[in-house]
């Protein structure tokens, strides 16, 4: 009995935070580098919101964002983007049209740094214009602005969608998080080739 209430005593213990200090376990030989991503997909009208159930339960609806690998929901978020690559694409739907162009991007969220991908493509295809515009204007690199992605919904013959929307809130001026942004963006930058066709997943289609 005694083992039993030691043993239950210690599974109440094991909480979110020893999770989080176990992290790494087992993944020491692992190159962050070579871990893709996860996605922050903008949903819209033809998506199966079931498979968008945050850790509460909770469904995401048409015109919010879902990340897919900490299952939250965001109406906007805040972030750095570190790449952006154009690159071509496919409509499964509607291969007839042939290619179009599209952006893959990938940034870190500001609230934790911690890496995520998205795709721009059709009426989303400029929505890092802004972004590329103040980079040039300024000379200051891309991970340098903090930016916040919201959402705009549009109508027209075909009905009602959203759109990501890009505005800039400030230059980034900590040093220390400026350090950790270039290192990040100088080794996806080094991986160019590698990363426009296959680190972000065509899971994000849905924007």
């Amino acid at each position: 009995m005694a083992k039993e209430e030691k043993t239950r005593k210690a599974v109440v213990k094991y909480d979110d935070a020893r999770l989080e200090r176990n992290v790494n376990v087992g993944m020491r030989g692992v190159d962050p580098m070579d871990i893709r991503p996860p996605q922050i997909l903008l949903l819209q009208k033809p998506s199966d919101l079931t498979q968008f159930i945050d850790g509460k339960g909770r469904q995401a609806k048409v015109g919010q964002f879902f990340h897919t690998a900490k299952m939250e929901i965001y109406d906007s978020f805040e972030c750095y983007f570190l790449f952006a690559a154009k690159s071509k694409y496919i409509n499964k739907h509607k291969p007839q049209e042939g290619e179009k162009d599209q952006y893959k991007a990938i940034g870190v969220l500001a609230s934790d740094f911690s890496l995520f991908g998205e795709t721009f493509r059709s009426s989303a295809l400029f929505t890092l214009s802004r972004l590329f515009s103040a980079v040039k204007a300024q000379k200051r690199p891309m991970y340098s602005f903090l930016v916040k992605i919201e959402t705009k919904m549009l109508s027209g013959k075909k009905g009602d969608w959203f759109v990501p929307v890009l505005r800039i809130l400030k230059e980034e001026a900590d040093a220390g998080k400026l350090v950790l942004l270039e290192d990040q963006a100088k080794a996806l930058d080094m991986r160019t080739e590698e990363l426009s066709d296959e680190e972000i997943s065509e899971a994000s289609e849905v924007i």
